[in-house]
């Protein structure tokens, strides 16, 4: 019988695996994807792939990128020719037929699993998204890689316990009388989250030439040794989602707020929960906010190399917001899921653990953005003067 480190260790690899190559649509998908083959046989030896007739995303690549003479090309070639919206539902569903059985044992982790198998069955979610993009750009696993894994692994729990779309307007309905339970509008947050992040990182790269440029001096390392990092990095936000799930859980199998450090008052909870959720929707307008209003500044007067701001509004309170509300949003979801931890130890480290993560990754992406600024915009008068008024570099009032 496998026992349990085994079996997590398959689960992981066999999502990264199997889903990762199931987003390939067939052509009889509308024609909206069309993926076209076309023959192009080599004089030379073949790997061992080609030989046996396989078509891996991985040999295609690896012969794809071979030019010259003598290289070995794949015998069928796919290209995708077109691409257009309506291919996604057909892609979502070739991707969950695909993946099977294995859908179905990350769902089961989640929903009943035991001890940690729940955020394993979460981490594998994470590191599904997280590492075909960071084979793709190296800095996606910080950037576009985060937002889109909280986007998945919330979307996964929508479906994994049933949750209403929060796209329809009868998930809201009964909003204002509370009949909307807190651990789905933490999960709604959560998803909201990952959307925006990784739409708003996305139209910069492309709105910002340097920007991209940026990154993409940044893929100095072999794309094979990015997956155990990627990996790695998946598993951290599975962390720091994982109060969403363990919120979830507890209201799904009706064993409601639990006791956490001994504390046995459910209306209290219930606040705490609460509380929580609306953290959580104030840390995500916070930073959206400040990111947009960021980005129109810069963008205003042309991305000079000289400081203009912004200067007013959420940058007039401390002078990075967007950090803020990234901690803000990260502390709800920590208190939306932390009546529901009672007695298990996983919840509590886990949980515990996401959190101090991305608390301490912004406080250091603080000070070191402020003596980034300092050194670049030195003897400016209009920074020196925005410094001057706004002395809170994180936390508003806090020096």
């Amino acid at each position: 019988m496998m026992n349990r480190p085994s079996f997590l260790l398959v689960l992981l690899a066999a999502s990264l695996v199997d889903c990762a190559t199931a987003f390939f649509v067939p052509s009889r998908s509308g024609g909206a994807l069309l993926l076209s083959r076309s023959s192009a046989r080599s004089t030379s030896t073949c790997s061992t792939a080609e030989k046996l007739g396989t078509s891996s995303v991985i040999s295609t690549l690896r012969n794809n990128n071979n030019s010259g003479t003598g290289t070995c090309r794949p015998r069928y070639q796919h290209h995708v020719v077109s691409m257009a919206l309506p291919a996604l539902p057909a892609a979502i569903t070739s991707a969950m037929t695909s993946c099977g059985s294995v859908v179905e044992t990350v769902k089961a982790a989640m929903l009943s699993g035991s001890h940690i198998l729940p955020t394993a069955g979460l981490t594998a979610v994470s590191a599904a998204t997280v590492v075909p993009l960071t084979l793709f750009r190296q800095a996606y696993s910080f950037s576009v890689g985060y937002g889109c894994a909280v986007a998945a692994m919330c979307a996964s729990l929508i479906r994994t316990f049933g949750l209403p779309s929060p796209f329809t307007k009868s998930a809201w309905t009964g909003l204002t009388t509370g009949a909307v339970p807190a651990p789905t509008l933490l999960t709604y947050a959560g998803l909201f989250y990952g959307l925006r992040l990784s739409a708003f990182l996305l139209l910069r790269e492309v709105a910002v030439p340097s920007k991209s440029e940026q990154i993409k001096k940044l893929d100095k390392t072999s794309k094979p040794a990015r997956i155990p990092f990627a990996s790695a990095v998946g598993m951290f936000y599975a962390f720091m989602v994982s109060p969403v799930l363990f919120a979830l859980r507890a209201a799904s199998n009706g064993a409601g707020l639990s006791c956490p450090l001994g504390i046995c008052a459910p209306a209290l909870l219930a606040k705490v929960q609460w509380a929580g959720v609306i953290l959580a929707f104030v840390g995500l307008t916070t930073e959206a906010v400040a990111d947009q209003h960021k980005f129109f500044v810069k963008r205003n007067y042309g991305y000079t190399s000289s400081f203009v701001g912004p200067t007013r509004g959420l940058y007039g309170l401390c002078r990075h917001p967007n950090y803020l509300g990234e901690i803000l949003f990260w502390t709800g979801i920590y208190l939306g899921g932390l009546p529901a931890f009672g007695t298990n130890v996983a919840a509590w480290i886990t949980s515990t653990l996401g959190l101090w993560g991305i608390v301490s990754i912004m406080t250091g992406a603080t000070k070191r953005l402020d003596e980034k600024q300092a050194d670049r915009y030195e003897g400016e008068g209009a920074y020196k003067s925005w410094r001057d008024d706004v002395k809170a570099p994180l936390f508003p009032f806090v020096e």
